[in-house]
């Protein structure tokens, strides 16, 4: 493996995460805000939270297939440049139509990016240090998510919640320009490429492997209640234990610390044992997060609130690293980045629905009953690992299907 390739691939991809986990969560911290000055009732506030994801969902698997027929190189920077434009326009919106239309664009752009990226990652990585590389790159996300609530928060406070998606465009165009500047692909490259482009890539090989579809399955159920969790925490930091929208955003925002350290950690313990290692790390710290979450909504004191915070980021944000890295291994490369595209693609369907669904419910009940339905579904999704069996890694040799 090319040293010097893997570290300028994981740190971009890395960087490219974090600015759009900073675009949705400065959405999550300043919902309150942009409802304000829109006039949005609580269940049109969770619609716009869901929005991004009707872009994301409609190209997540599409984005996987274009990566492993094209370079993955050419979708990320198309997916990263879209994806940017539209934070920037998202920053200058008129009103809940033009935000509605611009939020669904970003995540066409990320539908793009996502799968490419995670393509990348898989190339340059063997499949021993597969789920630490995974977890650096995905550790821009949780940090992205800390920056993003703690300025949307701060930010959003004093000046509006307009300048931080303003920055985010800017330094999404930054990564999108380095990473095509300073990846370059191999000599041998460009015929592998020109091969895949007059192959068809067996879909079929996919849903031949039955853990494909569970963790499909399973990753839906997770994020129904994930989603809840991350994209209203400011929301019931405020309405749940009181606390103003700078405190309250800053205290949520510390899962993003806790998340980054926590997927290095957990990624190296997972890639010190074979991928059924990784089953049964997934199945606990799904079941720890279902515990934290449910604790949040205790009468607990701050400091120990910020305890659960910090767990719950910990054992929260590497789930999705472990499960992309048990997708990769179980299936050949070459139909990897489509694996791993329809797995987040059917996840991502949560993004589309329940954190518009906690927002209507909210009308009607206390969010501390839609905190707890969250940790409910986060539980269940365990049920979903049980039918995975034995797992076993795929060979990466060519192979026929007839």
């Amino acid at each position: 493996m090319d040293r010097r390739r893997l570290i300028i691939v994981t740190i971009l991809c890395g960087l490219g995460y974090m600015v759009y986990s900073v675009d949705r969560m400065v959405m999550s911290s300043s919902v309150g805000l942009i409802a304000n000055q829109f006039h949005m009732s609580k269940g049109l506030s969770g619609l716009m939270m869901s929005s991004f994801f009707y872009g994301f969902v409609v190209l997540l698997f599409i984005g996987g297939i274009l990566s492993d027929k094209f370079t993955g190189k050419t979708v990320l920077i198309w997916g990263l440049s879209i994806f940017s434009l539209a934070t920037g326009a998202t920053g200058i919106a008129t009103g809940f139509v033009t935000m509605l239309v611009y939020r669904i664009v970003t995540g066409l752009g990320e539908g793009l990016f996502w799968p490419a990226a995670s393509q990348e990652i898989t190339l340059v990585s063997t499949d021993e240090q597969r789920t630490t590389v995974m977890s650096i790159y995905w550790a821009g996300y949780p940090i992205g998510g800390f920056f993003g609530t703690w300025l949307g928060a701060m930010v959003g406070a004093h000046y509006g919640w307009r300048p931080v998606f303003l920055v985010a465009f800017l330094l999404g165009v930054i990564v999108a320009v380095l990473y095509g500047v300073l990846v370059r692909n191999k000599r041998g490259d460009a015929a592998s490429v020109k091969v895949q482009l007059r192959e068809k890539v067996a879909l079929r090989e996919i849903f031949r492997q039955p853990v494909v579809v569970v963790l499909g399955i399973f990753y839906l159920l997770l994020m129904s209640g994930w989603w809840i969790v991350l994209l209203w925490a400011p929301t019931f930091m405020e309405t749940q234990k009181h606390m103003s929208l700078t405190t309250g955003g800053t205290i949520a925002s510390l899962m993003g610390l806790s998340g980054a350290l926590g997927g290095v950690l957990i990624g190296r313990y997972c890639d010190r044992g074979t991928i059924a290692r990784r089953k049964v790390v997934l199945v606990w710290i799904t079941i720890l997060t279902a515990v934290m979450m449910a604790l949040m909504v205790v009468g607990i004191p701050t400091w120990l609130l910020v305890v659960v915070v910090l767990l719950l980021g910990f054992f929260g944000y590497p789930i999705t690293p472990v499960v992309l890295a048990i997708t990769s291994q179980a299936v050949a490369k070459r139909v990897a980045g489509s694996a791993i595209g329809f797995v987040m693609n059917v996840g991502m369907l949560a993004g589309a629905i329940t954190p518009a669904i906690a927002g209507f419910l909210q009308e009607n009940l206390p969010i501390s009953t839609v905190w707890v339905l969250a940790a409910l579904l986060q539980l269940i999704s365990c049920l979903a690992l049980c039918f995975t069996g034995k797992l076993q890694q795929a060979s990466h040799e060519p192979q026929t299907f007839g």
